[in-house]
């Protein structure tokens, strides 16, 4: 079971859990640090979880007063619970029942930052399984999302989620998946795909020791440029300064053979939209340049 599977269906299964809070965001920000529990915002805009298999999910609920001592324990199965631990103490939660390393099962229990109490349970045999790699072998977790190819594009922008509305209008922008967000609102995590490629975005942030800095707030500056390619490219470039996007370079036949330009998008970012116009041999395309440049080489 992947969490790209659809999960295991049938009368009797447990499957929904709410979980009392004080900071929404605190406590989920807990479990996906700690367990890798994936966080979503419901139609509703209640903060909801899936684990890690997508066979059970809940959500964080406030008013309720936690559950400080064991009662109804819930459990949540590891391959490995010392470093289990390690991550719940990196996460700000606090081992209320260390491991015994004397008991027939590898078991902990740890008290989150609302103050309930949960349990670890390392599963036997979990940890060799997750490493599988002989061949044959079939891992639990992809370890490519299936979505995505081998390099991404991560843009850092001020304002993401104006900007994600943006390339809804300017280049048709699906978004895919639920956005990860901080404290402040501000975007850690959403992902558009746009046309058969996704495109990550984040939030300019304050991490001193790995900044990331949007073109705005270093004057304009870039290190990297979205090339894209359109089957009706003109259709896409009026698209776009539609939506308000600036012209760096005109839409223009080029000379190897290729009809294109760049936009600058209002978040800084600049895009070249592109479309193959003519199927040209490396010989033309450098006589064509050659004629462009009469003195170069």
């Amino acid at each position: 079971m992947t969490a790209s599977d659809p999960p295991t269906l049938a009368s009797g299964k447990i499957c929904y859990i709410e979980i009392p809070a004080t900071d929404i965001d605190r406590s989920a920000q807990f479990y996906n640090q700690a367990f890798g529990w994936q966080i979503r915002e419901r139609g509703d805009g209640t903060t909801s979880f899936d684990d890690t298999v997508n066979e059970v999910s809940g959500a964080w609920v406030c008013g309720r007063p936690p559950s400080p001592e064991p009662g109804l324990m819930i459990h949540i199965m590891v391959a490995d619970a010392a470093a289990a631990v390690d991550l719940v103490l990196a996460a700000g939660g606090e081992i209320v029942q260390p491991i015994d390393p004397e008991a027939q099962e590898t078991l902990a229990r740890f008290r989150d930052p609302a103050g309930n109490v949960l349990g670890i349970y390392q599963q036997p045999g979990l940890a060799e399984a997750e490493q599988a790699s002989e061949p044959g072998d079939t891992p639990l977790v992809d370890p490519i999302p299936e979505h995505l190819h081998t390099v991404t594009p991560r843009l850092v922008v001020r304002g993401g989620a104006e900007a994600i509305e943006f390339y809804r209008r300017a280049f048709e922008a699906e978004e895919v998946g639920e956005r990860f967000t901080g404290p402040d609102g501000g975007i850690i995590h959403a992902e558009l795909r746009i046309g058969d490629s996704i495109v990550m975005i984040t939030d300019e942030g304050s991490d001193t020791e790995a900044p990331a800095r949007s073109p705005s707030a270093l004057g304009g500056a870039l290190s990297a440029i979205m090339a894209t390619y359109w089957k009706d490219v003109d259709a896409a470039w009026e698209r776009a300064l539609g939506a308000g996007a600036e012209v760096v370079f005109p839409l223009a036949d080029q000379f190897y053979g290729e009809r294109g330009g760049r936009l600058r998008d209002p978040y800084g970012q600049q895009w070249m939209l592109s479309q193959r116009i003519e199927d040209l041999s490396p010989e033309e395309i450098a006589r064509r340049a050659a004629r462009l440049n009469p003195g170069a080489g």
